[in-house]
């Protein structure tokens, strides 16, 4: 072995170090090669003493973590015994034609990380295009393109890149990746959910293409609804090959760097450090084993230039937050938001559900439960944190030190504020209907004091021991009393009990956070940073969003509760490459839980059988200052063109499966977003 290999056994990452440009017979001392020029490159062969196999690069090549001077290279070898090394040849260049290799070495695959090869490239020049290939038996594999970063302070006119997140097997279709393979980028960005864990779950109902075929986990764990969840470092790494058999996938991977992190779905729905949530009871154990399974096939799977140590017994046995720059132009901050997290403010086991937990929870209980929490822990952020101790500093740190324009944050959950005041909207829907009951719709005075009548009783009424049964005695009155509509008996005996038979729950009387998975249930954290940002005059900082499922672009604010909030920093949220959309999630909620049922009309309405979304309105109406963009209901990914000037992002919304398959175009519609440097952070949306 020459100076230009060695291994780092602990976590299994190899090393190449570029030359200036090996000779045409050159070759690594362990396994001297023919000329690299041929068409059909040199063999490498198993370990000594074993039996040539069909080996395969099934699984394709992928680069990831461009620095300006490495990056980290990927490929897994098919076709392996499961008991002895493989020895591969990796080769890079600054050519398609490898006219001339910078690395021409030989490393080994091992059964322990089920064969696949992740290789650090040392020595490479900053802002320069190189292409990859792995060789074994005198099969190539597929040519990959990467490209390391521009060197720090370095003048950038432009970066162009993509950031996409949630891309489930199991439903609609990835023709959007194609699209981005085929795109002049500069590198790539997962916001996580790269597998899902959970096969046969009711969130992946939908239809999926033909070609995704029917997920069959080796172990598994059956819940009571019949779906399965991977448990097993085999059910993991089964997801991990699975996925990656899709050549839509691997082409994008050979095409591009791709800066990773994880969400949830890596290793459990909605899960906080080493705790998964599919019941109730659930989190009250802790899975550390399943838990670090999930850790090593991510570190097995992704070619990120992270660690992971097997020796240390704990789940928290691998950091994946890491920052890079891109000349003077942007650093990029990734962050863990699972592995450290505190549990939801309001657990399960306390809310009875996950609504009232992490979904549907009101926000008088989700801020008097998080200001306890705090006092009990003598004001420390640590039991109402998403990103821990430790990390929130770093964060900071990061922030503070960054010395380019942009300030980007990769960011798993949305910054957003998104809640919805259900007494207003109860009071609407009720005017709403007490008008068309009477005929006096688009009377706008007597809708003003039909609103005021409402709105005295109903807000009366949320404290009154007895209700949903109300009075409505302001609402009679105006309408017996002062209009002369109804006669007392009609009114008590008719309009009051119907009245009171829509009422919804006495909590959605309440403002009501929807998503408390989110960063609306670490408020208080939230506030933390953007006051760090705001106190030290950090500007120019925009999150990339993922995990909800829809395409969101607003501003995120000090203090969302304020009197008057200050705009700090912007929040993109591009929706899940394939996952079924956060409206549809909703739609099943106020569809199938009785309790919400009043509350349909914020999400959606059905004039004349057809069903229209309401939630994107619900949410710029009752997020004035936050949200000024909404997509509830979509499929897509998210391209961004960054300048000194300016942040384009273009969301690329997907069209539906035809006949089991991908659309011939997969993008049906395009809405840009623009975000200047040095205002006041706000979002323009681009007219189309």
């Amino acid at each position: 072995m020459d100076r230009r290999q060695f291994l780092k056994w602990g976590s299994f990452i190899t090393v190449s170090v570029a030359t200036t440009g090996l000779a045409a017979c050159g070759g690594s001392d362990d396994n001297p090669a023919s000329s690299p020029t041929s068409n059909t490159p040199p063999a490498t062969g198993t370990g000594p003493g074993t039996t040539p196999q069909a080996f395969s690069f099934a699984h394709g090549v992928a680069s990831g973590d461009p620095k300006p001077d490495s990056v980290m290279l990927w490929t897994r070898v098919n076709g392996a015994n499961g008991t002895e090394t493989v020895n591969v040849t990796l080769q890079v260049s600054a050519t398609k034609d490898f006219a001339t290799l910078l690395v021409n070495d030989v490393h080994q695959v091992v059964p322990d990380w089920d064969y696949t090869l992740r290789t650090k490239v040392a020595s490479l020049t900053a802002s320069t295009t190189y292409y990859y290939r792995y060789i074994v038996n005198g099969v190539t594999s597929i040519t990959g393109r990467t490209r390391t970063a521009p060197a720090p302070g370095t003048p950038v006119s432009q970066l162009k890149f993509a950031f996409m997140t949630c891309q489930d097997w199991s439903v609609n279709h990835w023709g959007g990746m194609a699209e981005l393979a085929a795109m002049d980028l500069d590198f790539v960005i997962h916001m996580g959910d790269y597998i899902y864990e959970s096969v046969g779950a009711s969130f992946q109902t939908g239809k999926a293409e033909a070609s995704h075929t029917a997920l069959t986990l080796p172990n598994g764990t059956r819940l009571a609804d019949n779906s399965v969840y991977a448990t097993t470092l085999a059910d993991y790494r089964y997801l991990y090959k699975t996925y990656r058999t899709d050549p839509r996938l691997q082409a994008l991977h050979a095409a591009f760097p791709v800066i990773s992190i994880w969400d949830d779905h890596e290793f459990s729905d909605d899960c906080w450090q080493d705790h998964q949530t599919y019941t109730i009871t659930d989190d009250q154990t802790e899975q550390v084993s399943r838990r670090r399974s999930a850790n090593q096939a991510w570190f097995e799977f992704m070619p990120a230039d992270v660690s992971l140590d097997l020796g240390n017994p704990s789940f928290q046995n691998i950091q994946i937050y890491r920052q890079f720059q891109f000349g003077d132009l942007a650093t990029l901050v990734m962050t863990d938001e699972r592995l450290y997290r505190a549990d939801h403010v309001i657990p399960e086991s306390v809310a009875g559900s996950e609504i009232g937990s992490r979904y549907f929870v009101p926000k008088t209980a989700l801020d008097a439960a998080s200001a306890l929490k705090q006092t009990n822990a003598g004001g420390a952020l640590t039991p109402v944190s998403m990103l821990g101790d430790t990390q929130r500093a770093w964060w900071k740190s990061a922030m503070s030190n960054a010395t380019t324009k942009w300030k980007l944050w990769g960011n798993e959950v949305s910054l957003l504020r998104m809640k919805v005041d259900g007494t207003a909207s109860i009071i609407g829907s009720i005017t709403a209907s007490l008008l068309a009951a009477g005929g006096a719709t688009g009377n706008t005075a007597l809708e003003n004091a039909v609103k005021a009548a409402v709105t005295a009783d109903l807000t009366a009424g949320k404290a009154n021991p007895a209700y949903p049964t109300l009075p409505w005695t302001t609402l009679g009155n105006l309408l017996v009393n002062t209009l002369g509509l109804l006669d007392q008996n009609e009114f008590d005996n008719e309009w009051a009990p119907s009245l009171n038979q829509g009422l919804p729950p006495r909590n959605l009387l309440d403002s009501f956070i929807l998503n408390a998975d989110m960063w609306d249930g670490y408020n208080a954290e939230r506030n933390d940073l953007m006051a760090h940002l705001k106190g030290n005059a950090i500007g120019n900082v925009v999150a990339l969003t993922g995990d909800i499922h829809a395409f969101f672009a607003g501003v995120v604010m000090d203090d969302h509760d304020a009197g008057t909030p200050a705009p700090v920093m912007v929040d993109l949220v591009s929706a899940g490459v394939s996952s079924n959309s956060f409206w549809s999630f909703l739609k099943q909620v106020v569809d199938f839980n009785p309790s919400f049922a009043a509350v349909r009309p914020l999400v959606y309405t059905t004039p004349i059988s057809a069903v229209i979304n309401t939630l994107n309105d619900t949410l710029k109406t009752n997020n004035p200052t936050t949200v000024k963009y909404a997509d509830t209901d979509a499929q897509g990914y998210a391209v961004v063109a960054l300048t000194p000037a300016s942040l384009t992002c273009t969301f690329h919304k997907m069209g539906k499966l035809v006949n089991g398959a991908a659309p011939a175009t997969a993008t049906a519609s395009m809405q840009s977003i623009q975000v200047l440097a040095d205002v006041t952070p706000a979002v323009t949306v681009v007219p189309s």
